[in-house]
């Protein structure tokens, strides 16, 4: 059985990651949390990122052989945590999952992107997601697994419930001439699944496999939530910003598109989409 630590289990992507993994009976799934609301118990441990040193009670404790981070908050104090953790799974054996961001792409976006092509930020967040990335590899070499993501949705996720609040109030603000590709909390988690148990490593792009207008997948969203659509308050951004891959191995019931992630934000939660 392997112990996998997955930082910040209470997000989006952590809590998805979270339920995948702590279904299979392979593994030892403990999360960290941040809120208040919720009390630590053997499978959750609070830990903020204010105070970084507190991970090393939490590595003691968890003992992972997997620890996957989908942290977010002051970039320099996640240069400092990563830097604990990679050390510690050096140490002791371990690899790291690391949540990285199609933006080390966004100083270049005349085309998609794929898993060895060269990093380019002109944002604040994608060059600490860069620097955290070489920080990774080059401390842990093939240990450190990264997968970059582009926009996530999530049938609870704040970018969904963004759209949701656009359509009650009649104003909802969109990109226009942009194209990208997006992604499930539910594809990301599955996909994490799958490398952990076939022991993969390098870098994977995670996303849907079509590349589409950013305006005209929220127009397809709001249709079949059933939603009327608003007024859309257009923010002109000519570019393309995609994560496509080129590895040939992942297995084609990962590989989701655009229609299948709509289908499965617009359906009831024992549904599922209709993948392959």
């Amino acid at each position: 059985m392997k112990n996998i630590l997955i930082l910040g289990a209470s997000g989006t992507v952590g809590s998805a990651v979270f339920k995948q993994l702590a279904c299979d009976r392979k593994f030892k799934t403990v999360g960290t949390y941040f809120s208040n609301i919720q009390k630590n118990t053997s499978s959750f441990l609070r830990f903020s990122l204010e105070f970084p040193n507190d991970i090393h009670s939490i590595l003691r404790q968890v003992r992972p052989d997997i620890v996957i981070s989908s942290l977010c908050g002051d970039y320099d104090k996640q240069i400092i945590l990563h830097e604990k953790i990679a050390k510690y799974l050096m140490a002791n054996g371990g690899k790291l999952l690391y949540l990285s961001t199609a933006n080390v792409f966004d100083g270049s976006c005349e085309q998609p992107h794929y898993e060895a092509d060269v990093r380019n930020s002109n944002s604040d967040y994608g060059q600490f997601k860069i620097r955290c990335e070489d920080l990774l590899r080059n401390q842990m070499g093939s240990r450190a697994i990264l997968l970059r993501i582009p926009f996530v949705w999530g049938r609870s996720s704040p970018r969904l419930e963004e759209v949701k609040a656009g359509c009650e109030s009649g104003r909802l603000a969109v990109y226009t001439d942009f194209f990208s590709n997006h992604v499930s909390d539910v594809q990301i988690a599955q996909t994490i699944q799958w490398i952990i148990n076939e022991d993969k490593e390098g870098v994977f792009h995670i996303g849907t496999s079509d590349v589409i207008n950013y305006s005209y997948f929220i127009e397809q969203l709001i249709a079949a939530l059933g939603m009327e659509q608003p007024e859309f308050v257009c923010q002109k951004i000519p570019e393309i910003m995609a994560v496509l891959s080129d590895r040939k191995e992942i297995p084609v019931r990962l590989k989701w598109n655009s229609r299948q992630l709509i289908q499965y934000l617009s359906a009831s939660d024992r549904q599922q989409p209709s993948l392959g």
